[in-house]
């Protein structure tokens, strides 16, 4: 079907890693596709800690050069809350810190190659439906209103989703980090290939905080909180950065937050007419927040499959479930472990995360962190101290 400016196969809203990748794949299977973003530019503002994995960027497929990027990582620290640093220099843990207004700004470049229609300044106000189907997004640009058509719609418009919640799909979350971030300038860090984060109650309740280097004198500096919230993230950041010397003299760039969805991917992420890709369906490993790869990968699922059943002309929910079955192969376990990790490690006093610091390993954060042989990796570290071993085993 050719489109016209009202109508296309597929409307894709929010031109994230997601949303991108969505569009890219669909429109290379030679439909017709929109992508809407409400703001100027996509990547913009920033709203993310920067950092990914070599085999996040692989996926994504675009050149690893600056802009893009602002600084290779060869290490992580991760310091216990007495301050006692286990460091990662797994193969598995490089990668860079990136500069997000020019990586996504690249990302939605490339599915424009492809074929998308890049519809900036549009922002999506909700889907109409008809006969239980979802047959198009109501947008509105430069204070028009517009009723688009399509096919098919993925919303990978973020973790408030207003097409996950238009579409009477689940409303909110019920387990979500609040993030702060600045973004610091005038610093000397020692080792800006370094990506260091620090758990705790004093510094994250129910979270951690984080130093990411851009550069020598660069950094995101930041952090989430979950659960009791004595103070407001943003409260608890600058608590965070009066503690440490090496902020007292740096100047404040620029400041961001957002939120982490915290549950894992949600029940429900297809309807007649629908997908949700991304932060929108809860795409996140809960622990760590990390959600740019697993956006991607869902993205080109979304996308093939999205395609797939346009030219079939059948875009029930039924025939669209081959696409979180097809996530689910890929990382749905991973996801489901990485929130029992999540709901083991919140049990910890900073007493017990202390004498943890002692005995686990880089390979075992790894698998931790990446939701991969969680139960056996607890079990593990518990069975190399006796004394401890009881304590961590009634986590579980």
């Amino acid at each position: 079907m050719s489109p016209s400016p009202q109508h296309f196969d597929i409307i894709v809203v929010g031109a994230g890693p997601a949303g991108s990748l969505a569009a890219k794949i669909a429109a290379q299977q030679g439909v017709s596709v929109a992508l809407l973003e409400e703001h100027p530019q996509a990547g913009y503002p920033v709203q993310c800690a920067e950092g990914t994995s070599l085999e996040c960027l692989a996926a994504a497929g675009i050149e690893l050069k600056p802009p893009i990027t602002s600084q290779k990582i060869n290490r992580i620290q991760i310091f216990a809350p007495n301050g006692t640093a286990v460091n990662l220099t797994s193969k598995q843990v490089e990668g860079y810190n990136l500069n997000r207004q020019f990586f996504d700004k690249a990302l939605a470049e490339n599915a424009e190659k492809a074929g998308v229609d890049l519809l900036l300044n549009t922002r999506a106000l909700g889907v109409f439906k008809e006969n239980g189907f979802i047959v198009g997004v109501r947008a509105e640009k430069n204070g028009e209103q517009l009723f688009i058509r399509s096919n098919l719609v993925i919303g990978a418009d973020g973790h408030s989703s207003i097409i996950r919640r238009s579409a009477g799909l689940t409303r909110y979350f019920n387990d979500y980090g609040i993030c702060a971030q600045y973004t610091m300038g005038g610093l000397n860090i020692e080792d800006p290939t370094s990506n260091q984060i620090y758990i705790g109650k004093n510094y994250a309740p129910g979270a951690y905080a984080w130093v990411f280097p851009k550069s020598s004198e660069v950094a995101n500096v930041g952090l989430g909180v979950r659960n009791i919230r004595n103070k407001s993230a943003l409260e608890q950041l600058n608590d965070f950065i009066r503690g440490d010397p090496r902020f007292r003299d740096a100047e404040i760039l620029s400041k961001t937050g957002g939120i982490c969805p915290a549950t894992g991917t949600l029940d429900r992420i297809v309807d007649n007419g629908l997908m949700l890709v991304g932060d929108a369906a809860g795409q996140l490993l809960p622990i760590s927040g990390a959600g740019i790869h697993t956006g991607i990968i869902a993205g080109k699922i979304a996308g093939k499959v999205a395609a797939q059943a346009v030219e079939e002309n059948n875009v029930s929910a039924e025939r669209l479930t081959e696409y979180p079955k097809l996530f689910d192969m890929d990382w749905g376990k991973r996801i489901r472990d990485s929130r029992k990790m999540l709901d083991i490690i919140e049990k910890f006093s900073d007493e017990e995360l202390n004498n943890l610091s002692k005995i686990i390993t880089q390979e075992d954060i790894v698998k931790l962190v990446n939701g991969t042989q969680v139960i056996r990796t607890i079990t593990g570290i518990a069975l190399r101290d006796p004394l401890f071993s009881l304590k961590i085993l009634t986590k579980l």
